[in-house]
């Protein structure tokens, strides 16, 4: 196994990608810390799916905005698993506000979230990694987002490529040290697939048809797609790739998002359309 023996924290793990990230890792041998706000049902189900892969798993209930919790987090996570060797920040906290209503309590809850505590959460790996003496992987859920404006994406967007330009940084300031810092960009993903009950957060039950006509492969992308990834870039398979963003999307970003994609059910391929070039 490709991870036998690693130890793999993610947060923002308790369902979705992250979910979906731990899943992967735990199947390629790694331990896993799940990390998320609140501790319930959907929790409970994602622990138990990693223990039933065979991995030693942990729960860290805590909020990645704030430094004292990160800190918290790390402790209880190094003091499980005896060190960590992998770090996938994944935790976002989003509101969608167009440019003249975002305030600024809602631009330092998000850069808190998803730029703030990922930078905090790589700087004290980091430092673990380093004391180690054994490398490490710092990776980072960004987003298509991060390459072009939607709306009421502005603040979100921002913290995006700061994950990127982030992990660009940490490359160079951590030479030496066999870490290796990078980034995934997906694109639109359908987390339905771990919960067909749930509605997905950005848009209604046609959500799928409707994205997939801005998309060249014609289909929404999964959360496993991007813990593949993820997988890939915490494996020995990608010890020489530093500093970059892989892009998950479908081939979406090339062509770029169409005039209607944050208005679903305006695209004027159909279903039927999109169903035959899968």
């Amino acid at each position: 196994m490709k991870l036998q023996g690693k130890k793999a924290l993610i947060t923002g793990s308790r369902r979705g990608i992250g979910r979906a990230i731990a899943l992967r890792l735990a199947e390629d041998g790694a331990d896993i810390g799940i990390n998320d706000i609140i501790r319930d049902e959907t929790a409970e189900e994602t622990l138990q799916m990693v223990r039933d892969l065979g991995s030693n798993v942990s729960w860290h209930e805590a909020n990645v905005g704030k430094s004292a919790d990160i800190n918290r987090m790390m402790d209880e996570f190094i003091a499980e698993h005896g060190g960590i060797d992998i770090l996938v920040n994944n935790a976002v906290g989003s509101i969608k506000n167009s440019f003249l209503d975002i305030t600024e309590e809602d631009w330092d809850f998000e850069i808190g979230n998803a730029l703030k505590g990922p930078f905090l959460a790589n700087q004290r790996a980091a430092r673990q990694m380093i004391e180690q003496g054994r490398g490490g992987r710092l990776v980072s859920i960004a987003s298509v987002h991060a390459f072009w404006a939607k709306p009421y994406n502005l603040v979100y967007s921002i913290a995006k490529q700061g994950l990127i330009r982030m992990a660009m940084s940490m490359a160079v300031d951590l030479a030496g040290h066999d870490i290796t810092c990078n980034a995934v960009a997906p694109g639109l993903i359908d987390s339905r697939v771990l919960a067909p009950e749930q509605e997905h957060l950005r848009a209604g039950p046609e959500y799928a048809p409707d994205v997939a006509a801005e998309i060249p492969l014609r289909t929404a992308g999964v959360p496993r797609d991007i813990a593949n990834a993820v997988a890939f870039l915490a494996s020995d398979e990608a010890r020489y790739v530093n500093g970059q963003c892989i892009t998950v999307d479908g081939g979406m970003t090339i062509v770029g998002p169409g005039p209607g994609s944050h208005d679903p059910g305006i695209s004027n391929i159909s279903a039927e359309e999109i169903a035959r070039t899968r």
